[in-house]
């Protein structure tokens, strides 16, 4: 998952995700009003062997009652058993698999693979993503789209119909533990 050549004998490392400079954010579409959020708290950790970027593994954990697109309302309608049912599921999960690189000459672009989890269902998903890395710390930026309705969140507005469709964006920093 990392563009990390010339690290010649190093071992697995640990990064642990910085809240506080990570951000995952949601756009969604519907007929007369858009929702865009972001979840407020994050958590998680990567394995890393820098030698053998392609066996990564690791967890982005999110907490789905931090929604926040800015209206109370919605956001309390979100949060309830027709959309994310954060009192039965509070969080969703992306269990990270392995990764590959995205294309030859474009280095820093992998394909990150894994299983989503979101209101306790499970679904394979491969996220294109750009890694940069600095010293100890890593940063992973990227962009996917996935259908809500795999995951249960089956609501319908009969006023403003809401796209199945979800664009999400993730812009991670990770540091390396000692």
């Amino acid at each position: 998952m990392l563009a990390l050549a010339g690290a010649a004998g190093a071992a697995p490392r640990r990064y642990v995700l910085d809240s506080a400079r990570s951000a995952i954010r949601f756009h969604a579409g519907s007929r007369f009003m858009d929702a865009d959020g972001t979840f407020h708290r994050l958590a998680g950790e990567l394995r890393l062997d820098p030698e053998q970027p392609e066996t990564v593994s690791g967890r982005i954990v999110v907490d789905v009652a931090s929604i926040d697109t800015g209206i109370g309302l919605r956001d309390d309608h979100l949060r309830s058993d027709e959309f994310l049912d954060a009192a039965r599921h509070p969080q969703a999960v992306f269990a990270v698999g392995g990764a590959r690189p995205a294309d030859a000459g474009a280095p820093g672009r992998w394909l990150v693979t894994g299983d989503l989890t979101i209101r306790g269902v499970t679904r394979p998903l491969t996220v294109p993503v750009t890694v940069a890395r600095d010293g100890g710390t890593l940063r992973i930026a990227g962009r996917f789209a996935l259908n809500r309705r795999d995951f249960g969140v089956s609501y319908q507005s009969w006023l403003n119909p809401v796209r199945d469709e979800v664009t999400v964006s993730v812009d991670l920093t990770a540091t390396a533990t000692p």
